[in-house]
């Protein structure tokens, strides 16, 4: 494992630099950037979001921008575009963007919108929480 490294800790900062200075929505996201941001070297942040996360650096940071992108839809009554959805979480690529949102949720964007519109607004809430 990791010498001298209290992976907690780097977690708590990753999860705070991701939820509360919303990292997540920078286009340009890199993994030196969290590494510098963290006071750590790539490898060390790479190796620590492996161990705890289970998943690449890349499938991390994704999986971050469509949870936060969900919470966001959860909360309207309206569609919004594939671009807005894109600035609302970070990403710059449509390709990237389409393929995360699929693997996280299992069902692409138009899909997505369709069940959520089949939910009573009180189901909606649930609808999210299962699909994480």
């Amino acid at each position: 494992m990791i010498k001298n490294i209290d992976i907690e800790s780097v977690i708590l900062k990753l999860n705070i630099a991701m939820d509360f200075r919303n990292l997540y929505l920078d286009p340009d996201l890199s993994l030196t950037k969290v590494a510098y941001l963290l006071e750590l070297n790539t490898r060390i942040v790479s190796d620590i979001i492996k161990i705890h996360y289970g998943v690449s650096f890349r499938s991390y940071i994704n999986g971050v921008r469509i949870d936060k992108l969900l919470s966001h839809l959860n909360g309207i009554n309206y569609r919004l575009t594939v671009l807005q959805c894109m600035e609302l979480s970070g990403f710059k690529s449509r390709v990237t963007f389409f393929h995360a949102f699929k693997s996280k949720t299992g069902i692409n964007l138009s899909e997505f919108y369709e069940k959520m519109e089949r939910l009573p607004k009180s189901a909606k809430l649930v609808f999210t929480a299962l699909e994480e």
